[in-house]
């Protein structure tokens, strides 16, 4: 049983660790000069965003197997879940934030993918529907 848990909450970890990388590519765009787009940070930007969902996939995954076993979870992992979840709130929040805010010029890449494939809102639902957002 603890296996799975272990497995969600590093899944978990990876999503927020994911994030961070994301907003630190963002950055980098930023900070470009501004009739330059920072392709390689906005295709690094773009593959942060499908490891989020990708991530999110594996926790809902681990998340049917835990309740097929109907054991009772450990109040370790249970506890660090807490915390973990509240962080991707605010993480989730500000990203989406920050990806809004990008000039056509400098996120047009990002942006294009954005809208095309909503991996991020995806990522999220996944999230929601394990009770794990």
């Amino acid at each position: 049983m603890a296996d799975y848990d272990k497995r969600q909450l590093k899944a978990l970890d990876r999503i927020s660790k994911k994030i961070a990388d994301a907003e630190s590519h963002l950055t980098k765009i930023e900070d470009s000069e501004p009739d330059k787009r920072h392709r390689t940070a906005q295709h690094e930007t773009i593959k942060d965003i499908k490891s989020i969902l990708k991530h999110a996939k594996k926790v809902s995954e681990d998340n049917v197997k835990i309740e097929a076993k109907g054991d009772e979870k450990d109040a370790i992992y249970t506890a660090d879940e807490a915390g973990v979840i509240k962080d991707l709130k605010s993480e989730f929040t500000e990203l989406d934030d920050k990806l809004s805010h990008l000039k056509d010029e400098d996120g047009y890449d990002i942006k294009r993918y954005r809208a095309e494939h909503h991996s991020l809102e995806k990522a999220e639902d996944i999230l929601k529907k394990a009770n794990k957002f």
